[in-house]
């Protein structure tokens, strides 16, 4: 940068520029780093020993797959058309793109579900634990004509 440079947009010389950015960059805390990667691997782990979540994930890689592989077929077909009849197979292409992107986007979803399940029942699970309770409560299924006599009997 020249000086009538520095001089018009009023900056400082650009040694000084460079001297206060390498002050400003801060070392990457490394017990922060490692705090992330502990969660992530927990959260890795705790999903591993959910059932059937790998079966799902490779059910929709393959359905993502034959997505995309059919966009390019459809794309090509659509190049070697003429304009009028090429319309209505790039529109089923697009469709293509679209069902890849929700298959891939319904991995994420079921993931974020299950991990939003297993907080729930951490949170529960420490509930439980703060007000006093049985640590190994569980919940039980009741019909309608017991819950009523449960009820019926505590408003006596």
């Amino acid at each position: 940068m020249t000086k009538k440079l520095e001089e018009e947009f009023n900056l400082p010389p650009i040694e000084e520029a460079i001297q206060s950015e390498k002050q400003e960059e801060e070392p990457v805390n490394i017990q922060t780093v490692e705090d992330a990667i502990s969660v992530s691997e927990k959260i890795n782990n705790a999903l591993q020993e959910v059932r059937g979540m790998e079966h799902h994930d490779k059910e929709m890689d393959t359905i993502a797959q034959q997505a995309v592989e059919s966009y390019e077929q459809l794309m090509s077909l659509g190049m070697n058309m003429t304009d009028m009849a090429a319309g209505s197979v790039f529109n089923n292409a697009a469709n293509m793109l679209k069902i890849a992107l929700e298959a891939k986007d319904s991995k994420v979803h079921r993931k974020l579900k299950q991990v939003d399940l297993m907080l729930k029942k951490a949170n529960l699970d420490h509930r439980v634990k703060s007000k006093g309770g049985d640590p190994d409560f569980t919940a039980t299924a009741l019909s309608r004509n017991d819950l009523l006599k449960i009820l019926g009997e505590n408003d006596k």
